[in-house]
């Protein structure tokens, strides 16, 4: 009656299959979103840290160059610099700039997109600008985003 070889499995078994594996792959890029906008945090602090040195070179000769190593220093030693974290939402994470650790500078820098790895500029503090930035997904575009993020959010502006 039966092929060799053919084996009958009901429909319901494959469904549930198919849905237990896109909810594991679901899962999957959720983490990989979350670790890929850690390290966008972290780049966005590397690359305040250069501003910053940058900005104390180019004034050294203007104020007096005791001041200019003490804050050198402080800036090497990541003292009173801006720090970089995520809030998580419910659809978004928001990724948030800490003004010299103070709690009372603290504005929204990006929104990331939880389930697709999407980058928005931020239209509020509460919600993304309409179009999307960059997309963490796609391997270049993610290496393009850690490349040229500015902590100002200047590479958030469509070109």
């Amino acid at each position: 009656m039966w092929e060799r070889g053919f084996v009958f499995v009901p429909l319901s078994h494959i469904f549930f299959f198919i849905s237990t594996m896109t909810t594991l792959l679901e899962a999957e890029l959720k983490v990989k979103v979350l670790k890929w906008t850690e390290k966008l945090c972290r780049a966005l602090e590397q690359d305040y840290r250069n501003y910053a040195l940058r900005t104390c070179m180019d004034n050294q000769e203007k104020v007096s160059s005791e001041y200019m190593q003490e804050r050198i220093r402080e800036i090497e030693n990541d003292d009173r610099s801006m720090k970089f974290f995520i809030e998580k939402g419910r659809k978004y994470y928001k990724v948030c700039m800490l003004w010299r650790g103070t709690q009372d500078d603290v504005s929204v820098h990006c929104f990331v997109d939880k389930k697709t790895g999407e980058v928005y500029k931020p239209a509020g503090w509460k919600k993304p600008a309409k179009y999307v930035r960059f997309d963490m997904r796609d391997e270049t575009q993610r290496a393009r985003l850690y490349n040229v993020c500015q902590w100002n959010g200047g590479h958030l502006y469509m070109r």
